[in-house]
C-alpha cells in the first residue's frame, strides 16, 4: 500500500510538489530519491523496533518512510522535557537523532509490499493518564484515515494544506499521509500567528486546535477567509465564544472530535450544523456506542494495541468520554470520566501534575482548581502549601525541567 502509492506518485507525477520545508519546494521524485538515500544507509532489521527523535520535520519524515521501506517499525519520540519516562515505556532507546538528507536521483524500489494490518509505526497520546501511552499504528490505520477524510473533505491534487501541528503526534502525522494518499501540496512549518498568515494566501486547507485559530482571530480584524476549503478544528471542545467568531468570519470550519487511538478524527459536523445543537456525526464506517456511558468508538482506523500489550483492540475502542447518543452515529459530549483536562488542544492529568509537584522538597501540601476559560478551554490552578514563601517564576523555570509548558497551571500562588 505505502511503497505501491509513493511509487506511482513518482511514476505518474514526479514532478508535483509534494512538501514545502524551510522554503525549498520538493517534488515526489525528490522526496522518493531522499527516502532511498537514506534506506540504504539503514542498517535495521525487517520488525525491528527503532527509537526516533528527529526536530527537523523533513527528515523526520524521509526517516519513517525509509524505515517503512526496511519493514521497521519507527517508535516515534517527542521532544519532552521527561523523555526518559517515554523510553521507559518502551525500553527502545533513542537510535536515531538526526543524519544528513541526500536528494541525488535515485530510483530504488521497495520488491515487498506490507501486510496492511503490520505496525508501520509507534507514536504517544498526548498524555491521557499523564504518562504517555506508546500506540501501534498500522498502515491500514493510516490509509483509512485519509480515505475516511477524503469523504469529508473531498481533496484535490491542487489542494495545498498547511501542516502545524506537531509530527509527533498523530494530528500532523495524519495530514502528511493525506498528502500521500491523496495527492495534494502540504506545507510544513512550526504554529505562529506570522507563520499562518506567511501562507495564509497560498493554501486552501488547514487544520488547527481551537487556541490556535482563536489566536489568529485576535491578532487581526481584517483576516479574510475567501480562498479557504476547510479550517479542521479538533483536539478540545469548541466555545461558544469562538463559534460566533467563526460564523461573524463566514470560516469553512469543520468541527472534528478524535484522539490519538483513533488515528484522528472519527467524527464531526460543519459549523453550522455544529452550532445548532454541539452534535457531531460518525464519518462512513464508524460506528459508535455507550458503554459504560463511556463512548465506544467502532472503526478500522482504531490502533491495533498499546506497545507492549497483548490486548488487541480489533477495530474497537473505549474512550474516557461521557456522551450522549442523541441519534444513529450522532453524539454529544458531555465531559471527561477520569481527572483529564483539555487546555489548548492538550490532555492534562490533574493527579500526574500533583504527584510532580508534590516531589519538590518545598511544597507541603497541593491543592489544583480547574478553571473554564475563553481561550484555553480549561487552565489549572494550583495553591502550594509552603513554609516560606517562593518566587512564582523562579519556580516555574524549575517546572519545566519536570514538566512540559502546557502542563504548567497557568497560576500558582504559595499559601
Amino acid at each position: 500500500m505505502l511503497n505501491s502509492i509513493l511509487n506511482k506518485r513518482v511514476k505518474e507525477t514526479p514532478d508535483k510538489i509534494f512538501i514545502t520545508y524551510k522554503n525549498r519546494r520538493i517534488c515526489f521524485s525528490v522526496f522518493n530519491s531522499m527516502v532511498n538515500n537514506y534506506y540504504e544507509q539503514l542498517k535495521t532489521k525487517k520488525n525491528e523496533y527503532v527509537g526516533l527523535q528527529i526536530n527537523d520535520k523533513l527528515k523526520l519524515l524521509v526517516a519513517i518512510i525509509a524505515l517503512n521501506k526496511k519493514q521497521s517499525i519507527p517508535v516515534v519520540y517527542p521532544d519532552h522535557p521527561s523523555l526518559e519516562d517515554f523510553i521507559l515505556t518502551t525500553n527502545i532507546p533513542i537510535s536515531i537523532k538526526n543524519f544528513d538528507i541526500s536528494d541525488i536521483k535515485n530510483n530504488l524500489r521497495a520488491s515487498d509490499e506490507h501486510n496492511v494490518h503490520n505496525t508501520q509505526m509507534v507514536i504517544f497520546t498526548s498524555g491521557s493518564t499523564g504518562k504517555q501511552k506508546p500506540c501501534e499504528i498500522t498502515y491500514s490505520n493510516l490509509y483509512e484515515s485519509a480515505k475516511i477524510w477524503d469523504r469529508i473533505i473531498k481533496f484535490k491534487n491542487t489542494d495545498i494544506y498547511l501542516n502545524h501541528m506537531p509530527l509527533t503526534h498523530v494530528s500532523g502525522l495524519c495530514i502528511f499521509f493525506r498528502a500521500l494518499y491523496c495527492n495534494f501540496e502540504m506545507i510544513l512549518d512550526d504554529f505562529s500567528v506570522e507563520n499562518y498568515f506567511k501562507y495564509s494566501k497560498k493554501i486552501n486547507l488547514v487544520s488547527m486546535v481551537p487556541t490556535m485559530l482563536d489566536k489568529i482571530l485576535n491578532s487581526s480584524k481584517d483576516i479574510r477567509f475567501e480562498t479557504m476549503k476547510s479550517v479542521i478544528i479538533g483536539g478540545d471542545n469548541i466555545n461558544i465564544d469562538l463559534i460566533d467568531k467563526i460564523k461573524m468570519k463566514k470560516i469553512p470550519a469543520y468541527i472534528s472530535y478524535g484522539l490519538t487511538e483513533s488515528c484522528s478524527g472519527i467524527a464531526g459536523s460543519w459549523v453550522d450544523e455544529y452550532q445548532k445543537n454541539l452534535i457531531y456525526s460518525a464519518h462512513k464506517r464508524v460506528k459508535i456506542n455507550l458503554s459504560n456511558k463511556m463512548l465506544e468508538i467502532s472503526s478500522p482506523t482504531i490502533i491495533k494495541k498499546y506497545f507492549n500489550s497483548q490486548k488487541v483492540f480489533n477495530n474497537r475502542f473505549t474512550t474516557s468520554d461521557i456522551v450522549e447518543i442523541v441519534s444513529k452515529n450522532k453524539f454529544k459530549f458531555k465531559h471527561r470520566a477520569d481527572d483529564i483536562v483539555i487546555s489548548g488542544g492538550e490532555n492534562i492529568s490533574i493527579m500526574y501534575v500533583n504527584e510532580i509537584l508534590m516531589q519538590f522538597e518545598e511544597i507541603n501540601s497541593c491543592s489544583i482548581e480547574v478553571i473554564v476559560d475563553k481561550r484555553w478551554g480549561q487552565t489549572l490552578h494550583a495553591k502550594l502549601a509552603v513554609d516560606k514563601k517562593l518566587d512564582v517564576i523562579k519556580f516555574k523555570r524549575k517546572l519545566k525541567n519536570h514538566l512540559p509548558g502546557f502542563m504548567i497551571p497557568k497560576k500558582i500562588s504559595f499559601i
